[in-house]
């Protein structure tokens, strides 16, 4: 059996959309006025690029053996035999490649992001990951 879930942050919290909407289109305003529409345009694409995985649907699959991670840019397909340890968050779930603490964590490791409903997907992994894991708290 395999665990499926979607997460839509701008979706879940609308409040916080409209107000980064609000500050990105401002912000831009300004660099088109002051330094031009080439700019401006550079500047959109590399906001939207970097902010997209919280204004476009993610969605996740967990098996026995892999987890998949499918946005609009990009798909990741990595194996849980290369993980070492989970730390969980509060928006989510870090599995981690290295056994202790370790600023590579976030570089090398895959995060994700669970929605509000997230004990069913928290005990799965713990179910699913958690015992094949080495070093876990």
């Amino acid at each position: 059996m395999a665990m499926k879930w979607t997460v839509h942050p701008a979706k879940d919290n609308q409040s916080k959309t409209v107000f980064s909407l609000i500050f990105i289109s401002i912000f831009l305003f300004f660099i088109l006025i002051f330094y031009g529409f080439f700019w401006a345009l550079l500047g959109a694409i590399f906001l939207f690029a970097s902010l997209s995985s919280y204004y476009l649907p993610t969605s996740y699959l967990l098996d026995d053996d892999h987890i998949e991670i499918k946005g609009l840019f990009s798909n990741q397909n990595r194996n849980l035999k290369e993980f070492k340890k989970i730390y969980y968050g509060k928006n989510g779930v870090l599995l981690s490649p290295f056994r202790k603490k370790t600023f590579l964590n976030h570089f090398r490791g895959i995060y994700l992001l669970l929605p509000r409903d997230k004990e069913e997907i928290i005990s799965y992994i713990k179910d699913k990951i958690g015992n094949k894991l080495e070093g876990n708290e």
